[in-house]
């Protein structure tokens, strides 16, 4: 038996941006995740043929609807974006959403990095009535 581990990587980019998305859904205040035509047009741009060609995928962004993540050296970088309920003040929410990022990714081995929370809406949730048909006359 060797004295050195083997290391394995079972941490994706893919799997932070679902952590991240998760993490911020379960956040108190936050309504939804935003996904914005700057996320797709990031996706689609000039980047995009060269994330096809690269061979060394270890330093390419993962995309997740309102979430975009880069992993390097063992540092996980998220950006998110997302939708907060009018009730509870957004730089609240914001903060508490970025430092339950922070401890989840640390769990996962990796360090946080940056961790940039854009709340994009600030609306009032939707209602349970809303979701009802109306009654007949």
């Amino acid at each position: 038996m060797s004295e050195h581990p083997l290391e394995a990587r079972l941490i994706s980019r893919r799997l932070i941006a679902d952590l991240a998305a998760r993490t911020a859904l379960d956040t108190p205040g936050v309504l939804r995740l935003e996904p914005t035509l700057k996320n797709l047009l990031t996706h689609l741009g000039k980047g995009t043929i060269q994330n096809l060609r690269r061979t060394d995928t270890r330093t390419t962004p993962a995309r997740h609807d309102g979430v975009f993540v880069t992993v390097h050296n063992g540092i996980a970088d998220v950006q998110l974006d997302i939708a907060t309920d009018i009730a509870f003040a957004a730089l609240n929410v914001a903060q508490a959403v970025r430092e339950q990022i922070a401890r989840t990714i640390s769990h996962t081995g990796l360090v946080p990095g940056r961790i940039d929370i854009s709340v994009l809406a600030i609306e009032h949730p939707p209602t349970a009535t809303a979701a009802r048909p109306p009654t007949p006359l």
